[in-house]
């Protein structure tokens, strides 16, 4: 399986996280790297290195926030200098990015499971204004 290390600004990764353990339970081999106010890039570093290496395993997906921020750098220089493993590194990710990511990981390979979180992220952001508009009455009343 896939082992999946979450990294971002703030708490983003764990609340994520907490928020895919409430849709889909405690996910196994998933860890969150929070990038927090006076924490250095090296010390992120370090932690995405430790996070990779506590997962085992050949193939890792990174899930970073924002492509282009410190935690996506220093993920991509992880990804570098740990030539030994599979590493794909995803930028701009989201709720459905993230349940795509633990829930496909039982039957796709790494290159499939980086393709399907980017679509399922992609697909994820709506503007209500265009939601429904060729459906019946859009039905609010529950949730996952």
């Amino acid at each position: 399986m896939v082992g999946i290390v979450i990294t971002g600004h703030g708490h983003f990764p764990s609340g994520i996280l907490s928020a895919v353990e409430l849709v889909a339970g405690k996910p196994d081999q998933v860890i969150g790297v929070d990038f927090e106010a006076g924490h250095s890039a090296h010390a992120l570093k370090e932690a995405i290195t430790a996070a990779v290496e506590a997962l085992g395993g050949d193939e890792i997906l990174i899930l970073a926030d924002l492509v282009g921020g410190t935690p996506f750098n220093m993920a991509a220089a992880v990804k570098q200098e740990l030539t030994g493993r599979n590493i794909r590194l995803l930028a701009g990710t989201n709720m459905p990015a993230a349940i795509e990511a633990v829930f496909s990981r039982v039957n796709a390979g790494l290159d499939e499971l980086t393709e399907l979180a980017a679509a399922a992220g992609a697909r994820g952001v709506v503007d209500f204004e265009h939601l429904g508009q060729d459906k019946e009455q859009l039905q609010f009343e529950d949730g996952i």
